[in-house]
């Protein structure tokens, strides 16, 4: 066994599913969200259930991607698998969009997960990110390896080949600080990795 699966059982033993619950606020960002995916195919990674159900209802097909099987039914495809293992799912420049609510946060290694979602994007495919705002309430929440500053984000999404079409940023409870997030439309700049800034 290598010491990286040897890593992961061990992360495996002390993850715990919660379920948040679903609110107006998280509807709203959703929604900013949907308004923002192409037609077409593709996948929602970190399985939001009702943006989902909402991009199929507007005629999308779309894959709920949760390492964390959905507890309610009426999805057209469900893929249960980590999210570091997405580009084993989805052939390569296979899909017009995808959607990633509140998960990047929760990655262990954001530059190669941008870097699968780069390689299963088409040229001209849409990849939305919603993440939440860098602060010590975030950073230190138990599943959060990757709660980034915003430069931070700006950068990894240069340097998995992605350029900026448009950010944002929302809430998703109205009457809370730390309950802001950072919004991203991203398309394919570069198929290669750019470590330098040029």
């Amino acid at each position: 066994m290598s010491l990286y699966k040897e890593f992961l059982g061990d992360l495996a033993k002390e993850f715990v599913f919660r379920n948040y619950g679903f609110s107006g606020g998280k509807r709203r960002s959703c929604d900013w969200i949907v308004a923002r995916v192409p037609e077409g195919r593709g996948a929602d990674v970190g399985g939001t259930y009702y943006l989902v159900k909402k991009l199929q209802s507007l005629g999308r097909k779309v894959t709920f991607y949760d390492f964390f099987p959905p507890t309610e039914d009426g999805l057209d495809e469900v893929v249960s698998d980590d999210m570091a293992n997405f580009a084993a799912h989805f052939p390569r420049e296979s899909l017009d969009f995808i959607t990633c609510r509140h998960t990047l946060e929760h990655s262990l290694n954001p530059l190669f997960q941008l870097w699968q979602f780069n390689r299963c994007l088409k040229d001209d495919g849409k990849l939305v990110v919603v993440v939440p705002i860098h602060n010590k309430a975030w950073t230190w929440f138990y599943t959060h390896f990757s709660c980034l500053p915003y430069d931070n984000w700006l950068m990894l999404f240069h340097r998995a080949g992605f350029k900026v079409l448009e950010s944002a940023a929302g809430t998703w409870k109205d009457d809370h600080p730390n309950f802001v997030e950072y919004r991203f439309v991203l398309g394919i700049e570069s198929r290669n990795l750019r470590l330098q800034n040029k």
